[in-house]
């Protein structure tokens, strides 16, 4: 395939290709979601390891790295840059009493990596960041800098490879899904329809197209298996507006608008993919993939995102009688298992 463009992104393990809208069209429709995994075995705990892997907890050094007024980091969340003693740059995020994305997305791509689909990696850890000063995000040159520690912070390690779109940081919609055609290589439709449901599982509030990436690996130069995936997922187990809220997650007692004929309950930021239609094939493969996985590796999945650290910031569980107690992680456990189980029960007509 013939690239118009390339962009190299400084210092990221990704590579941006800008192509035409016809050599777009036909990547989605060869576009896979997942891969086959057997989601008892994953380490929902410490998630993907091997390169560039971490413990949750562990302890990471690095240096500062200076605002650059030219390249300035985007979006609203606090994070900042920093660099090893090895010459890898990393992308941290932190702060997580101002920001929830802390721990939401850490638990989001877990589960998406849990279950096959191809999803970044996140990983919750205890930055030490040298001549670093107290709040890198508004921080100034005159600010003071010392050695800090951030914790809970996160690392995020993107799919390398190189992503490729019509226009820069174009992305796709999860309306798109409809395009991608197994015929040609691509996703099935159970498959499509299982990230849908995924999604409206985990009720991912903030699905503009630029939180997705097309992809094309790395070790595949000629994308001849391009991968759709969600490389933010921060604004998850809550609701549109909200990130992540036990209070929120939990509010919506059912996920269906339609039980009956398996309309998802469902409001994000692209309205085009408001209320889903789910197939049956679609809802058994994801009721099949989380029916696999244990207590323990849904407790671990919370624990691994430092949901105990995030329930202590967040209001307290309310009993029927009103009384109050401390919200835990045995409360998010629940709720996941109750949400799970209106997964397996549904029959869809299609």
């Amino acid at each position: 395939m013939k690239a118009l463009l390339l962009v190299v992104l400084a210092a990221l393990p990704v590579s941006a290709k800008l192509v035409s809208r016809e050599q777009r069209l036909d990547l989605v429709r060869r576009a896979r979601l997942r891969q086959a995994v057997d989601p008892s075995t994953m380490d929902l705990l410490n998630g993907p390891q091997g390169d560039g892997s971490f413990k949750v907890g562990e302890a990471v050094s690095c240096k500062y790295e200076e605002k650059d007024p030219l390249h300035p980091l985007g979006g609203h969340s606090p994070k900042f840059p920093c660099w090893t003693k090895s010459g890898e740059r990393l992308k941290v995020k932190y702060k997580g009493e101002a920001n929830p994305e802390v721990y939401g997305e850490v638990a989001g791509s877990r589960l998406l990596w849990a279950l096959g689909f191809y999803s970044e990696r996140m990983y919750s850890v205890k930055i030490v960041c040298e001549n670093c000063p107290a709040d890198p995000w508004t921080s100034t040159k005159e600010s003071p800098r010392a050695v800090r520690t951030f914790e809970p912070a996160t690392v995020q390690r993107r799919l390398k490879g190189t992503e490729v779109s019509e226009v820069e940081g174009e992305g796709w919609k999860f309306s798109e899904l409809d395009h991608v055609n197994p015929a040609k290589g691509g996703a099935t439709q159970a498959e499509a329809d299982a990230l849908r449901l995924l999604a409206v599982f985990m009720n991912h509030g903030d699905n503009t197209a630029n939180q997705q990436a097309l992809t094309c690996l790395e070790g595949d130069p000629d994308c001849k298996a391009p991968v759709m995936y969600v490389t933010d997922i921060g604004g998850v187990f809550g609701g549109k507006g909200y990130f992540t809220s036990y209070r929120h997650w939990t509010k919506k007692k059912s996920l269906w608008k339609d039980a009956g004929n398996c309309v998802a309950d469902y409001k994000t930021t692209d309205e085009k993919s408001n209320d889903p239609e789910i197939s049956e094939a679609g809802r058994k493969l994801l009721a099949d993939l989380l029916g696999k996985l244990s207590e323990k590796q849904v407790r671990d999945l919370f624990l691994g995102a430092r949901f105990d650290d995030l329930s202590k910031r967040q209001p307290p569980f309310i009993w029927p009688d009103g009384k109050s107690r401390p919200l835990t992680v045995d409360d998010w456990v629940k709720a996941f298992l109750e949400k799970r189980a209106q997964v397996a029960s549904a029959r869809c007509p299609r």
